[in-house]
């Protein structure tokens, strides 16, 4: 047994040697002032020696009390703010999803004699995000082999496969597998035709070219289908002529167009079909 030891069995058998002499005097009514004074001197000093650790260990209670508090309405706020942030978010992604639908809606009004068969986008991984999606609608709804394809107020891409109920919509942000379309031109008061040929992704923008007219195309110049091919569907909205880039031989320009849809988000989908007098 070491000295640490020794000296708590010894405190330890004095204390209760007080306690008991003390319990003995008071209920027993008896009076030793001698005895109470020695008693006194021993216990209040160890009395404060161990009221200190246990105040400390009481605040510390309270401080750690305190902490838990903290952690607990720290942990509720950032659930709230995560909450707030996905509810944030998916207004953000209603919002763009309603102005998809109002674009189509307009693409509605503005060709009451074709067949437009609404959709949705179903599938668009990040690995083909600008060459492939897929649509909830198929053959049973009336969508046939390379029916143009609009959404967001412009033509987005070609249906390049096809099952009962969904096809898959090749987009003309596509540059490896781009299906070349004839396109015309507004020019003033007349129509220069050309084929929209590809897409740059480094300018964002489609590429006509084997133009029929060697007249000058000026910027902001308005470009859609034509069905001079006879396969095609007419006046589809493709876009803005946003820049011209010259050659020897006028004919031979490449007349750079910025998409009228945007791509980044697609959410609607109008499949453009027979018209309706068909």
């Amino acid at each position: 047994m070491n000295k640490f030891s020794k000296l708590v069995v010894v405190v330890s058998i004095f204390l209760l040697l007080s306690f008991s002499l003390l319990f003995v005097t008071f209920s027993k009514g008896l009076q030793v002032p001698y005895l109470n004074n020695i008693v006194r001197v021993v216990v209040t000093p160890i009395q404060s020696v161990i009221s200190v650790p246990t105040r400390f260990f009481s605040e510390q209670k309270d401080v750690l009390t305190d902490l838990m508090n903290a952690y607990e309405e720290n942990k509720q706020l950032k659930e709230a703010i995560m909450s707030l942030e996905g509810m944030a978010a998916e207004n953000t992604s209603l919002k763009e999803e309603n102005a998809s639908l109002r674009s189509s809606l307009g693409v509605v009004s503005d060709f009451p004699e074709k067949q437009l068969i609404p959709g949705s986008v179903l599938v668009r991984t990040p690995s083909s995000w600008s060459e492939h999606i897929s649509i909830n609608i198929g053959e049973t709804s009336g969508v046939t082999s390379n029916a143009l394809v609009v959404a967001n107020g412009g033509l987005v891409g070609i249906v390049s496969s096809l099952s009962s109920d969904s096809a898959v919509v090749t987009l003309f942000t596509n540059s490896d597998e781009f299906t070349k379309l004839p396109v015309k031109i507004s020019v003033d008061s007349k129509e220069i035709y050309g084929i929209l040929s590809g897409y740059d992704a480094d300018t964002n923008s489609f590429i006509i070219d084997q133009l029929n007219s060697a007249d000058e195309i000026a910027v902001g110049s308005n470009v859609v289908t034509s069905d001079l091919a006879g396969a095609t569907s007419a006046n589809i909205q493709i876009g803005k002529v946003l820049s011209v880039k010259s050659n020897s031989n006028s004919l031979n320009r490449e007349v750079y167009v910025e998409p009228t849809a945007s791509f980044s988000n697609i959410y609607s989908v109008l499949v453009v079909g027979q018209t309706n007098a068909q």
